[in-house]
């Protein structure tokens, strides 16, 4: 039979959205120890990848391993999903259930041969936003998205993804800057009073060989082993162009990722600007991110991280930063130590069946042998997840602490910020800030689950004087460090305001790819009395109600 790791022939098919619930489920089997080899911190993977992980469970299903009946059922529904990369693998699997997962109806339109495959899917998203309280203007907003999916392979050697949709969203007040916007993560409206139309495209062509895959196209990485977000990349940002080389054998796997940002909104290159036929024309200034991340399994139980990444602009892609041989750190003194260079490392390890823990270090900028210099920048996560806990079966318990210090993700350069548009490519939450995050859900059916979820943030802002001028403490990732502003920093510094955030939901997927949400939050946000002004606390309620057809 095959595993996962003996997975060798070509991989030429496109990846599987970071929105799907088949990495939820991954979790949930790795922690339970099922497959031969830690999975993989670089996702989304690829649908061959996905049906390998699959072929393990099976194979554990086979094997007359227990699983719930909710298990089962999402087994047979993955099964079903991916038939096709399962039956290239060569595996047959005897797993059967007594009942199967509901199927909507097959895609709009499909297309397949014995070595080649198309297939066109529908998506679409109405959501409905009801916010009170003070910590937020009271509103009403809704949302809608419609769409489609184009994808498939050619001739065992190319796959590809196309992902379009046109949206909207309507609310009681008005639309004036961007952060009136709810929906996120977005690049660029158009704003019509009380309504934002926007829009986004995402693709990938895939060239699948033995021994590696090249793609490019535009789309969003998390890469790491954190479930609230990663510190290095995540899906906080919206989609970017990349090139990306991937590579894999035996224990070790490597990424090399050459990425085409874009400027924060607003931002204007002065030298390329120009009047033409009486209209001023202008331009965001040039972006890049290039990066790599190395990947070890150094036992069944254990898998070790290592990655690292500049951001650069105002010029063209330097070479020096586009070979996957290349060492990052040596390359940006090369170019004169004037880019944004981050690293890290992450272990993730399973003590024991149905636990699994991790730790991600994360370092932005590095001054050697000085471990105290105002350069050095650092980010912590540690988290755990708990599958099962104290015999709950279809229940999982996850919990993470994330510190990241004054000024990480910020640059002395603004165009070298860790940003995409306006939203950070790593963690969320941004510098100067820790988090305390948790998570219980319950599974009552294969295809309804309920989640409870807490946060408890702590933020050091940038206080704006009353005269107009900016103390400056680190707490804004677009706002680097100054030339007036003090050679030392202090954790959470500044204007510190504490949020405490419950949020209770419910996910109903009575048929495949069709899903129903509603999910209440409720937060409170407290600020310490500072000079400025006194201490202030408010309180805030939202519920939104979701419905969604293959929105991936």
């Amino acid at each position: 039979m095959l595993s996962a790791i003996d997975v060798s022939a070509a991989d030429p098919s496109p990846d599987v959205p970071l929105s799907h619930r088949i990495y939820h489920t991954i979790d949930r089997f790795e922690a339970h120890g099922w497959f031969r080899a830690p999975s993989a911190g670089m996702r989304p993977y690829s649908r061959t990848r996905v049906a390998s992980l699959i072929v393990d469970i099976l194979v554990q299903v086979d094997s007359g391993a227990s699983v719930s009946r909710s298990e089962r059922v999402l087994i047979e529904r993955y099964k079903y999903e991916f038939r096709d990369e399962i039956h290239r693998l060569g595996y047959i699997s005897g797993a059967t259930v007594q009942r199967g997962w509901r199927r909507l109806g097959e895609p709009l339109m499909m297309w397949q041969d014995s070595t080649s495959m198309v297939r066109v899917e529908p998506l679409f998203k109405q959501q409905f936003i009801l916010i009170r309280g003070k910590t937020h203007s009271r509103e009403s907003v809704l949302q809608t998205y419609v769409g489609g999916i184009l994808e498939g392979v050619y001739r065992d050697r190319f796959g590809f993804r196309i992902r379009h949709f046109e949206a909207r969203e309507w609310s009681t007040r008005p639309r004036v800057v961007r952060d009136d916007v709810i929906a996120r993560p977005i690049e660029f409206v158009q704003f019509k009073g009380k309504t934002v139309d926007f829009r986004e495209a995402s693709f990938q062509l895939v060239w699948g060989t033995k021994w590696f895959s090249l793609d490019f196209g535009k789309s969003t990485l998390d890469w790491g082993p954190g479930r609230s977000g990663n510190l290095f990349l995540g899906t906080n940002p919206p989609p970017f162009g990349m090139i990306r080389l991937k590579v894999s054998h035996g224990r070790v796997r490597f990424s090399h990722l050459v990425g085409f940002l874009h400027a924060r909104p607003g931002t204007i290159d002065s030298s390329l600007s120009r009047i033409e036929n009486g209209h001023l024309r202008i331009f965001s200034p040039s972006k890049y991110l290039s990066a790599h991340r190395l990947e070890i399994d150094l036992t069944p139980k254990i898998s070790l991280g290592l990655h690292e990444a500049v951001i650069y602009g105002h010029r063209r892609p330097d070479f020096l930063y586009l070979p996957p041989v290349s060492v990052l750190a040596a390359a940006q003194m090369a170019t004169g130590d004037k880019d944004n260079l981050l690293m890290g490392l992450d272990i993730s390890l399973r003590p024991v069946n149905g636990v699994k823990t991790y730790l991600s270090f994360f370092m932005d900028d590095l001054r050697k042998f000085s471990p105290g210099a105002f350069s050095n920048k650092f980010g912590l996560q540690v988290g755990v997840f708990w599958v099962d806990p104290l015999h709950l079966r279809d229940t999982d318990l996850a919990v993470e602490y994330v510190r990241l210090s004054p000024y990480v993700y910020s640059h002395k350069f603004d165009i070298n910020t860790f940003e995409h548009y306006d939203a950070l490519l790593g963690y969320p939450l941004g510098p100067n800030a820790d988090r305390l995050w948790g998570q219980l859900a319950h599974h009552f059916r294969s295809w309804l689950s309920f989640r409870l979820r807490f946060e408890r943030d702590r933020e050091g802002q940038n206080v704006l004087n009353p005269d107009g001028t900016l103390t400056n403490v680190g707490g804004d990732a677009e706002q680097g460090r100054r030339p007036q502003d003090p050679a030392t920093k202090s954790f959470l510094a500044g204007h510190r305001e504490t949020t405490t955030r419950f949020a209770a939901g419910v996910r109903a997927e009575p048929f495949q790819d069709m899903v129903f949400t509603v999910e209440y939050v409720l937060d409170s946000v407290g600020t310490v009395p500072l000079p400025t002004g006194p201490r202030s606390n408010a309180r805030g309620n939202r519920l939104n109600v979701a419905a969604e057809y293959n929105f991936f």
